[in-house]
């Protein structure tokens, strides 16, 4: 029984010292709240612990310099736009790892945000109004708005007296907060974390218009990386809603629980940016 018992923990230790060798790179954008680092610091934690990984942390002011940390390797495992993961897909560098569910939904929207003193209703009232979008290949920071305004037959330079980008969602939030511009589209999920964090500042806000039901930000993995580290890092997502700590960062990150992506399509989002590219300039009004 002895000589078992011993056999069993020289098994795991072996085990786990295979496993603390491993070292991943998790990729984060404006997806997350970057104002909250403590929130990120957790997952890195959590992870870490969780799947028994050396977990470091990289941050891309851009999708597109994401893209090229994924690509080149710098980067293993990332939370991600889905405009990001249908590129990365298109170019077989990516799987989907783990789907967030926020209001028990695989969908998030866009939002358009303005001051609660605004006389806007809604997004076409922004005509000739300054605007803030969060990147330029940021689902619903970006693309959303240009989709719904290019429907009408504007492009963005047409539409809006000025653009500017942030680069991140939290900023956005803020150009709106301090006048610097008239309004700002908004992932719907950071909105909502960002509201939970900063709760004082929702009597200054108001939603004016709300496009819903696109595919929500995913993790994704790249191709090549180990099984064994991907089960692991999959398993830890999946079951953070059932551990205390996992909890508390999912709450913080307005995120429910992770399930398997197995049910979930991006072909809604790839469909815009079909559309944006291939919209012709000549039929702006």
């Amino acid at each position: 029984m002895i000589f078992q018992k011993l056999t069993m923990l020289l098994s795991l230790f072996v085990t786990l010292s295979l496993y603390s060798n491993d070292k991943i790179t998790l990729g984060l954008t404006g997806v997350t709240l970057k104002e909250d680092i403590v929130t990120l610091m957790n997952l890195k934690n959590y992870l870490s612990t969780q799947a028994n990984i050396d977990v470091n942390l990289k941050f891309a002011k851009s999708y597109s310099i994401m893209e090229s940390f994924i690509i080149n390797e710098s980067v293993d495992i990332a939370y991600v736009c889905g405009s990001t993961y249908v590129n990365l897909s298109k170019l077989n560098k990516v799987d989907l790892l783990a789907i967030p569910t926020n209001n028990h939904q695989t969908s998030y929207s866009s939002l358009i945000i303005a001051k609660e003193n605004s006389s806007f209703q809604g997004l076409f009232d922004l005509k000739n109004k300054t605007f803030a979008m969060s990147d330029p290949d940021s689902n619903s920071g970006s693309l959303v708005p240009l989709y719904e305004i290019m429907k009408k037959g504007y492009s963005k330079d047409s539409f809006f007296q000025k653009v500017v980008y942030t680069y991140d969602h939290g900023e956005s939030i803020q150009a709106v907060l301090s006048g610097f511009v008239d309004a700002a589209s908004i992932d719907s999920m950071i909105y909502q974390a960002y509201i939970t964090k900063n709760p004082e500042v929702k009597t200054h806000l108001k939603v004016i218009d709300q496009f819903d039901d696109y595919p929500i930000p995913p993790f994704i993995i790249r191709k090549n990386m180990n099984n064994s580290v991907k089960i692991r890092l999959q398993n830890a997502l999946l079951n953070m809603h059932n551990d205390r700590f996992g909890k508390e960062i999912l709450h913080a990150m307005a995120i429910d629980n992770f399930i398997k992506p197995n049910t979930i399509s991006y072909d809604k989002i790839d469909t815009i940016k079909q559309f944006i590219i291939n919209y012709k300039s000549n039929d702006v009004k």
